[in-house]
Parts: structure tokens; sequence; C-alpha cells
């Protein structure tokens, strides 16, 4: 039973989630921009290459994902606390909550001009995929980790200066947002095949494929979301957050009152 156990798959999807909160815990010790993705990235490709061995792609694609929900997990709570740590130690972090804190404050979302969208969502998912066969996922995981620091950053900063905290946290991480990190883990999953395969370890030729299918279906879905929903959610999500703390990366007057009461 135990020896089960150990090659059953929530077992690796608890490790998964656990490779997430290590590895960011690890990274962020390092104090580096560079380090912090690097490690969580390295974390994470354990429990997924562990995964592939004993489960298949669709397993490890799972396991890719509770590696994702762990380190954002931590890594928000973390962010909340440290706000100007968060900006020192993480890639982006300022450059990121200008830009959707610019969106909030105008309303003028990627529907404005979704070509420009369009392209650069297909330059990003160009390079993750690259990454992704050329080393077995590894390097599109240290990127997809990049990525999540800096948006679980600009989330963390909605939270702390969120006027009506249920409202920011429904809505903070977009749906869009969640629809494609799921399509980038599938697609990355299924691009480590040929170099798995290489290594011996071959995977479900037709797990890897529908993984593909998945992930392309999710990166259209993604853009149909936010073309839809962006100027809604947006506007919801402004009218619960003080945008001038959130600028200046504080707490709400609101939630320093009731600290002091």
């Amino acid at each position: 039973m135990p020896n089960a156990w150990l090659v059953s798959p929530p077992y690796f999807l608890a490790l998964g989630l656990l490779t997430g909160v290590v590895g960011f815990r690890m990274g962020w010790r390092t104090r580096s921009r560079v380090a912090l993705p690097v490690v969580q990235g390295m974390l994470g490709w354990g429990a997924f290459a562990l995964a592939w061995s004993f489960l298949g792609p669709a397993w490890s694609a799972a396991v890719a994902g509770a590696w994702a929900l762990g380190t954002t997990v931590v890594s928000i709570y973390v962010f909340w606390g440290r706000p100007g740590e968060t900006d020192e130690r993480v890639a982006r972090a300022r450059e990121y909550r200008a830009q959707m804190l610019e969106w909030l404050t105008t309303g003028r979302g990627p529907e404005v001009a979704p070509f420009r969208m369009a392209v650069g969502h297909l330059r990003e998912l160009i390079w993750y995929l690259a990454a992704a066969v050329a080393t077995a996922n590894l390097a599109s995981l240290v990127l997809g980790a990049a990525l999540l620091n800096y948006m679980n950053a600009y989330v963390a900063t909605l939270v702390r200066a969120a006027r009506r905290p249920g409202t920011v946290l429904l809505l903070a991480w977009n749906v869009w947002s969640i629809v494609r990190v799921a399509a980038y883990i599938g697609l990355g999953a299924a691009s480590a095949r040929p170099l798995l395969t290489l290594a011996g370890l071959p995977g479900d030729a037709g797990a890897a494929l529908r993984l593909a299918a998945a992930g392309l279906a999710g990166v259209v879905i993604d853009l149909a979301l936010k073309l839809a929903l962006s100027r809604p959610a947006g506007r919801r999500l402004a009218r619960a957050v003080d945008l001038d703390a959130a600028r200046e990366n504080r707490s709400s007057e609101l939630a320093l009152r009731l600290d002091l009461s």
C-alpha cells in the first residue's frame, strides 16, 4: 500500500503543490530577480519529470498546475506583506503593475487594439513553446514562474489596496489569465515529449496531442474572453480598489483606519 501511494496521482499532485511553495521560498531567500524564477522552475520541473515518468503527460501537466497553484498562493501572501522587497526582487513587478492600473484607471483595455494584443500574445507563445521543446519544459517553467511572479505581485497590490476584499479576491486574477496559464501548462507538457522521448521517457503520444489541442483551444479562449470581458471586469474591479493606494503600493485608507481602530 505505501508503495502504491508513492506512485499515485494524489501523491504527485501534493508533490507539485509542495514544490511550488518550497521553490518560491527558496528562491525568495536568494534576494535575486534571476534566481527566484530559476529556483521555482527547477523544483517544479523535478515534480513534472517524475510525474511524467510514472503517470504520463496528462498527469504531469496536472502536477505542473499544482506547482503553479502552490507558488501563487505563497507568493501572494509574501508579496502582500512586503511590497518594497517585492519590487526589488520580482522582475517587471513595477512595470506590470503600472500597466494594469492604467487599464483600471482609464477603462481602456485590449479591445482598443486587438490586433496588437494578439500579436503580442503570439510572440510570447512562440518563445514559450521554443523553450519548452528545447529543454523538455524546464526553461518554459522558469519563464512561467517569472510571469506568475509579476502577475501575483500585481494581485497582491490589489488585495492590499482593496476597498471590497471579496470582489478583489474574486476578480484580481482575471479569468482569461487563468485560462492562459492552464493553456500554457498543457502546451508546455506536450512540447516536452520530443526531448523526453530521446531521453527514454516517451509518454503517451495521444495524451500529448490532446494536451496540445486543449492548450491551443485555451489560447484562443483566452483572447476571446479578454476582448469580451476586459471592460466590464475592469470597471467592477476598479470600484473595489483604492487606485491611489494601489499606485503608491500601499494599503487603502479604509484598511488603515480599520487597523487603527
